[in-house]
Formats: C-alpha cells, sequence, structure tokens
C-alpha cells in the first residue's frame, strides 16, 4: 500500500533535518545560538597627577579607554573595580590578547591654547618644553579648556591650502562650545597677528600655529602642521594617537 500523503511529509521533513544536519557538520558549524564570549580586565590607575583627584583621574582614564575600544568597534562597558584606583573593562567577542594592547596603548596628547601677552611660567614650560616662552617673545600660551578628552573622533582628510593630508577632530558637546567660544574671540582680532591665532599643541610639540579666519561652530578643525612634510601615514598615525587619547597616570593590568 502506497504511503498516506501526510507520512511522505513527515519522512520528507525527517530526511530533509537529516541532511542539514549532515551538511552543518561538513561545513562546521553548529546549530543553536553559540553563547556569547565577553574578555574582562582590571586595570589599578596610579601616578595620578597632582592637578586632579583620584576619582577625576579615574574617570577620566575610563572614557579615554572607552574611546579607545569604541574606536576599534569593539562593544566595551568600563566600570569603577572594587577599589579608589581600579578600573573594570568588558568587551564581547574578544580575548584578552586583543583588548589588553588597545587598552595599554600610547595615545598623543592634544590640548589648544591662545597667545596673550606676558611671560610664560614654570608650570607652562613644564608642560609644553621651555620653548613655550620664545614662540612669540612677550607673548605666553594660556590654555583655552579644550584637550584631547573631548575628542569624539579623529580621521583623515585632506587639506586645500596647502593641498596634502591633514586630521579631522571632532569634538564633544563640551569641546565644541569651548571651541565655539574660543575661535569667535580669536577671529575677531586681526587677522594673521599674534593675537589672532590659536596654538594647538600634540604632546609638548606645536603642531600648529593656526590663524582663526571665523567662528568654527560645527564642533570639528582640520589639524595641519606648520612646517615639515606631513605625509598620509603621518595623518594615519596622529589620528590613531589622538584616537587612543592620553591617560592620566599609569594603567597596570591586575593578574588573576
Amino acid at each position: 500500500m502506497p504511503p498516506r500523503p501526510a507520512r511522505r511529509l513527515a519522512v520528507a521533513i525527517v530526511a530533509a533535518a537529516a541532511l542539514g544536519f549532515g551538511f552543518a557538520r561538513l561545513a562546521g558549524l553548529s546549530l543553536g545560538p553559540a553563547a556569547p564570549s565577553e574578555v574582562s580586565l582590571s586595570y589599578r590607575l596610579s601616578d595620578v597627577p597632582s592637578s586632579m583627584t583620584a576619582a577625576q583621574a579615574r574617570d577620566l582614564a575610563m572614557r579615554v579607554i572607552t574611546r579607545r575600544l569604541a574606536s576599534h568597534r569593539l562593544v566595551n562597558r568600563v566600570d569603577p573595580g572594587a577599589a579608589a584606583d581600579v578600573i573594570t573593562v568588558r568587551v564581547a567577542h574578544s580575548t584578552a590578547a586583543q583588548v589588553a594592547p588597545i587598552v595599554e596603548a600610547d595615545g598623543v596628547s592634544l590640548t589648544i591654547w591662545k597667545w596673550v601677552p606676558g611671560q610664560a611660567d614654570a608650570a607652562t614650560q613644564s608642560q609644553l618644553g621651555p620653548l613655550a616662552a620664545q614662540y612669540h617673545p612677550g607673548y605666553k600660551p594660556v590654555f583655552t579648556g579644550i584637550d584631547g578628552t573631548m575628542v569624539i573622533h579623529a580621521t583623515v582628510g585632506q587639506a586645500t591650502r596647502p593641498p596634502g593630508p591633514g586630521v579631522i577632530v571632532t569634538f564633544d558637546a563640551d569641546g565644541a562650545e569651548l571651541l565655539d567660544l574660543v575661535t569667535k574671540d580669536r577671529a575677531a582680532q586681526t587677522y594673521d597677528t599674534i593675537d589672532n591665532k590659536l596654538a594647538l599643541f600634540t604632546d609638548s610639540r606645536l603642531f600648529e600655529d593656526a590663524d582663526i579666519s571665523g567662528e568654527i561652530t560645527k564642533g570639528a578643525m582640520l589639524l595641519v602642521p606648520d612646517v615639515g612634510i606631513f605625509t598620509e601615514s603621518d595623518a594615519v598615525r596622529l589620528a590613531d594617537g589622538l584616537n587612543a587619547g592620553t591617560i592620566p597616570g599609569k594603567l597596570t593590568q591586575l593578574r588573576g
């Protein structure tokens, strides 16, 4: 007697399921959802600058670490640890070998200054180097409050004058507001004078002594060095360094 239609259907389903299971095994696949992997690392923050509290330093370090991981498109969560100087880093779908070099990377510090009449004090020269008192005799650099902790993202772009690579830096809401106010003030001064300039330092190097032609309202600016050859690879390195940011202190991974 020939099988009934319902029995034919059941046989076909079983056969198809068996075929699919066999194919999955051949392809190296597993049936059912895979459990997401997560790596958890803990760090102690030490050698915090005297200019900030331990809590301020840890909050800043957590922001920098979050941005470092996000710039590599890693889903992460950075939290305060059990102790006041400990930071816990959790990253999904990664390994410790992948995460640790990103967290511990050496970044580039960006600070923006304006020139005002006077002499650079010892603290400023300690931060920017002794040349800070010599760039513009009779003028000293004064910190605008804008620094690399406010950078959301840095990427390679193209400058038009002179033509060549540059680095586009986008700031968060606080940085954008300060940049708007500072550039509005500088643009109101006579163009191409010292009072019109903003000094952009990367670490302790004067990267660009920029003439400000107008108020910057979009929260982003293009960095192009004043002197020297600046190649595409130089721009990539600077963008990577700005995305990495700088940690206010020393990070030490806690083992075990």
